[in-house]
């Protein structure tokens, strides 16, 4: 944009379910625009580097003197520096963002992601960077309480949208981290893309998130254990609902041999509403290896980013799958009425914000 005075941009993306950013450009290149960000009008908000080929327009939304009295200095800020105020030397022309030098700028960048529903957002920690290559960005996730993850995530990088750096939503996670780690988190595992596959250890099999080909495998699983299958339909719905998670256990040929779920069950539905793990299937000739553990686990990582409380509901007779959700770590809720049959459900909760869930 050019004039003799700066101006305010709203940066708006080809995918529309993505929300625009308002700020004013510092420096573009030919890959990635490194935007001053502001909320609320013009209060200065951090800055968000932002892929190139995902802009479908900037619009102007007013001379930055019109919108921001309240805030103090020059306009457009002073490019990224770090902690001693040096100058971020960030190369916009290349596609690979160094996230060694921008590790420099803030403790916690928070990553904006494609997702098959819209826009994904993950926070974290930069780290390995030796193993930082073309293909994957790689971190430690910080959850909202600010608890640092032990394993790494890799996410492919080009599925990055944005990178936000030094908002105030980081500041305040950054503070809450310093205050929360003096060790980091217990290690889980956390799916954030279709490509990322996650290896069951002491096995051949890897866990993914599923798709649309992973349905004929699923059916087929359920038909070997002599179970009506969920329909293609069905399957499709859920898989790309942004309140549910699927995920499949595959061998080293891509086959089937374990898929499990959890999604948001409104109050119509059950009582009480929530998020719940809605079911697990692990074909017969693989059980007992843990692969429905390392599934729980998984969907317990997704969870843990949404809601406080996880539920599940099973028959009371079924004894292994109540073993089973005790195991990773929930407890029967007392029934406020006695059972009018043996075969009623049970409904049990797991807490995150009990220390003993974390």
């Amino acid at each position: 944009m050019t004039g003799s005075e700066p101006r305010i941009l709203s940066i708006h993306f080809k995918d529309n379910r993505i929300d625009a950013i308002d700020g004013g450009i510092v420096d573009e290149g030919s890959k990635w625009i490194l935007l001053a960000a502001v909320r609320g009008g013009a209060r200065r908000n951090g800055h968000v580097l932002i892929r190139r080929k995902h802009v479908r327009k900037m619009v102007p939304v007013g001379k930055f003197t019109n919108l921001a009295a309240t805030v103090v200095g020059s306009w457009p800020p002073a490019p990224l520096v770090d902690a001693d105020g040096n100058s971020v030397d960030l190369d916009l022309d290349h596609g690979h963002l160094d996230l060694a030098e921008l590790s420099r700028t803030a403790p916690v960048l928070g990553f904006h992601y494609e997702r098959r529903k819209g826009e994904g957002l993950v926070d974290g920690v930069p780290v390995d960077f030796e193993n930082d290559d073309d293909a994957a960005l790689c971190f430690r996730i910080v959850t909202d309480d600010g608890r640092v993850h032990s394993s790494v995530t890799e996410l492919k990088r080009s599925a990055l949208i944005a990178l936000e750096i030094g908002s105030s939503r980081l500041v305040k996670l950054a503070a809450k981290m310093n205050e929360a780690n003096s060790e980091p988190a217990a290690s889980t595992v956390e799916i954030i893309s279709a490509s990322k596959a996650v290896p069951v250890k002491s096995t051949p099999f890897l866990i993914r998130l599923a798709n649309f080909k992973d349905v004929p495998g699923i059916q087929a699983l359920h038909q070997r254990g002599g179970f009506a299958p969920p329909s293609p339909r069905f399957l499709e719905r859920v898989m790309v609902d942004e309140n549910s998670m699927v995920i499949v256990a595959v061998d080293l040929e891509d086959h089937v041999v374990a898929w499990a779920k959890t999604n948001y069950i409104p109050a119509s539905v059950a009582e009480p509403a929530g998020y719940y793990l809605t079911g697990v299937r692990v074909d017969d000739q693989h059980r007992r290896i843990g692969l429905a553990r390392e599934m729980a686990a998984a969907r317990l990582a997704w969870l843990r980013r949404r809601t406080d409380t996880v539920y599940a509901s099973v028959p009371a007779p079924n004894q292994p799958a109540r073993r089973y959700l005790s195991a990773v770590g929930f407890t029967e809720i007392p029934r406020a009425t006695p059972r009018t049959s043996p075969t009623d459900s049970v409904l049990l909760e797991l807490d995150f914000t009990d220390e003993a869930a974390l």
